[in-house]
């Protein structure tokens, strides 16, 4: 029996499953089936169906992201859109499309280009099908975009990191889950009022009290990385974030800003070990990691250098002196959010970064806080706390490191 649930690619609805062909993404979101109550599906290449079997594969790292790869569209004509044009993934995704015509009926259309999943939203705004697109993502003309989703409207949405799912969450009645950086660091510093208080009021011991000026301290450097983060990102987030709320409104959805996500720049080498060794790269390396590492420095001076790694090139080499990398510590607006008897279900990955601050579930139960706690409580007017589900640290930690998250695993099969 199929349970009919929501997921990916739409906001919260019914539908029929979740196909995913990463076996570590499939396990992780086995585990809470029982609770969820959403069925697991993964293709079986040999047998050419999306059965319940164990799937592998030698290049499975490459095929993570399945909602990238395949979406399934239910409206006049129930039909399964997959990615044909690269070699690896062929034979994967045939077998798998054939598999949703067998099993559940959709005829299979190679599409060339394919809209990947994570750029966009099939939304119910007041009864109309609608579509939040990312920005610079119309592939197709206007009308064509309308007639393939079935929807009478598109919205693009700016873009704030590098798909949309990455920073939105559609829920239902019109309402949009923003990640936003000044909420995350309103929630922090509020984090520190609290351990504060808590040390005032409860006379800890010297090592408890040590362990709680831990967290505060870790919390402060969180900030200033933040800070960093909002100076350089590709995305400028303190530019884009209004923007993305002006979009959605001016649309008529209702947008939500959240403490959900925590990204971060990190410096990293340049792999070229020649370009490396140009404008004195080692040199200056070290001293940005120094920098960006020990954050008991002023933020300013940091931001300083990065300014100078970035300016710092010589005439005719394309190379800018220092490579910056995006990475993840939270991401709780990529999520699988899904509708069971009119609430919703939300399934979202593992708060890391309560590790990386040294909260441990002992601290988080004597102060009431955690980057979990507070994700839970700014979502609390629209989902309950016992409906929310965080996947394991470890899956998180390995989609993160692909820079996706546990909402880019899953195709869904819509219900209607």
């Amino acid at each position: 029996m199929i349970n009919k649930i929501s997921f990916k690619g739409y906001d919260a609805r019914p539908i029929q499953g979740l196909m995913t062909t990463d076996k570590t993404s499939a396990d992780a979101l086995q585990k809470i089936s029982k609770d969820t109550g959403i069925e697991v599906y993964r293709p079986n290449i040999a047998s050419k169906s999306i059965k319940k079997e164990r799937f592998d594969l030698s290049q499975s790292n490459k095929l993570i992201w399945a909602q990238d790869y395949i979406t399934a569209l239910n409206h006049n004509v129930k039909a399964v859109l997959y990615d044909g044009s690269r070699d690896f993934l062929k034979r994967v995704l045939r077998a798998t499309a054939d598999g949703m015509e067998k099993d559940f009926g959709y005829k299979p259309v190679k599409a060339v280009p394919h809209l990947r999943g994570g750029n966009f939203f099939i939304c119910n705004n007041n009864g109309k099908r609608e579509l939040l697109l990312s920005e610079n993502k119309m592939i197709y003309p206007e009308e064509l975009f309308k007639t393939i989703f079935n929807v009478e409207k598109i919205h693009t949405i700016p873009k704030l990191d590098y798909h949309l799912d990455l920073f939105i969450r559609p829920l239902d009645n019109g309402n949009v889950l923003v990640a936003d950086n000044e909420m995350t660091k309103q929630a922090m510093k509020q984090g520190i009022v609290k351990i504060n208080q808590y040390i005032k009021t409860h006379n800890p011991s010297a090592k408890e009290k040590k362990e709680l000026e831990d967290v505060i301290e870790q919390i402060d450097l969180h900030l200033q990385k933040l800070e960093i983060t909002e100076k350089f990102s590709p995305y400028k987030p303190v530019e884009t974030t209004p923007k993305v709320i002006e979009a959605l409104k001016n649309a008529g959805y209702n947008p939500i800003r959240i403490p959900a996500a925590y990204n971060y720049l990190t410096p990293v080498k340049d792999k070229d070990e020649e370009k490396r060794r140009l404008n004195n790269f080692d040199q200056n390396m070290k001293e940005l990691k120094r920098l960006a590492h020990n954050y008991e420095v002023h933020v300013e001076k940091i931001m300083d250098k990065f300014v100078e790694l970035q300016t710092f090139k010589q005439k005719n080499n394309p190379y800018i002196g220092v490579e910056l990398e995006y990475k993840y510590n939270n991401n709780f607006i990529n999520a699988i959010a899904a509708q069971k008897d009119g609430k919703i279900i939300y399934i979202t990955n593992a708060p890391l970064l309560d590790k990386e601050l040294k909260i441990t579930p002992e601290i988080e139960q004597k102060t009431g806080f955690s980057t979990k706690n507070m994700f839970i409580e700014s979502v609390a007017p629209y989902i309950d706390k016992e409906n929310i589900y965080f996947i394991d640290e470890k899956t998180t930690e390995r989609l993160f490191n692909y820079m996706g998250g546990i909402h880019c695993t899953a195709a869904e099969i819509p219900a209607i």
